[in-house]
């Protein structure tokens, strides 16, 4: 399992590193950790552009923990957006800046509707009941698991004990996994 996934298991955190959406040039915006609500069938897509490996939430939680889906928009949608955050480029309270992070602008040479993009505007703290699926290839389920198991034997890891699943796998597997 690679080890960007590994620290954010054993810390049960995944840092908001990166400013998304329109307000991203602005110091006010916040970092954001972009997260999909993509389909079963487009899950060899995301691979392709994401990589094989992910941790999976409830769209609950991630709207318990202020994140939520993107909303896309263009011409003067946008303007009215750009001028809202230029009148508040002084003042980090403003209440665009909890909006910025969920706007991004619909642009023609991206394909966004597949990936369904979500985003939670600071940090994700979860725990192990939080985690729904864990996506990695098969031939590495095993090892996950027994190094999982022996991480929590030795007190450094909580016990991820929740389906795994691979990309490659048919679409009816995945949803038996899933439950």
């Amino acid at each position: 399992m690679r080890a960007q996934y590994n620290s954010m298991l054993l810390a049960g955190e995944i840092e908001a590193r990166t400013k998304f959406g329109v307000g991203r040039y602005y110091p006010h915006c916040p970092s954001s950790v972009c997260l999909s609500e993509i389909p079963i069938h487009n899950l060899s897509r995301i691979k392709r552009l994401r990589g094989s490996y992910g941790i999976g939430f409830t769209k609950e939680f991630i709207g318990q923990i202020g994140g939520g889906p993107l909303f896309y928009t263009m011409d003067e949608r946008y303007e009215a957006v750009a001028e809202l955050m230029s009148q508040s480029r002084h003042d980090p309270k403003a209440p665009i800046w909890i909006l910025v992070p969920f706007i991004d602008v619909l642009r023609t040479n991206y394909q966004f509707d597949w990936e369904r993009e979500w985003r939670v505007p600071h940090n994700i703290k979860f725990d192990p009941k939080a985690v729904s699926f864990v996506l990695l290839p098969e031939d590495e389920h095993d090892v996950f698991s027994a190094y999982c198991i022996s991480k929590h034997a030795e007190g450094s890891m909580p016990l991820y004990d929740c389906p795994l699943i691979d990309h490659r796998w048919p679409k009816e597997r995945i949803r038996v996994t899933l439950g």
